[in-house]
């Protein structure tokens, strides 16, 4: 009934995407840390904060790109899921609800990311 690869694609394409995401969410705080002038002479905080909101753009789309495609899956996974407890199947069923729970976290874990990197960056889309 469900083919694995276009579930597992998904899947990595959502992971991929928190991947990306949580490394310039780490990324920027590491280089946020290191770019604290300890003595007069260096950077300015304004400066270093232009850099690291410059890939924001580029991450948000990506994150709304796995938003979108996990809104798409999660009604047709919720009236499989239906259709088969129906039927009586209920380990199948067991089966799609893991993988709307599992959809559902990335779709959390993905919202706040795009609200972290919002908050960081304002007055930046994803554009």
């Amino acid at each position: 009934m469900f083919t694995m690869t276009h579930a597992g694609k998904l899947a990595a394409k959502a992971v991929a995407a928190t991947v990306v995401g949580g490394g310039l969410a780490l990324g920027t705080g590491g280089a946020a840390f290191a770019a604290t002038p300890t003595t007069g002479s260096g950077s300015t905080p304004a400066a270093t904060g232009h850099l690291r909101c410059a890939r924001a753009p580029k991450a948000l789309a990506r994150i709304d790109k796995v938003e979108a495609a996990v809104t798409k899956r999660l009604p047709k996974l919720q009236a499989a899921e239906t259709k088969l407890t129906a039927a009586g199947h209920t380990k199948l069923a067991g089966r799609v609800e893991k993988r709307i729970n599992r959809m559902e976290k990335v779709d959390t874990k993905v919202a706040a990311l795009a609200t972290k990197i919002e908050a960081r960056c304002p007055g930046v889309s994803a554009g």
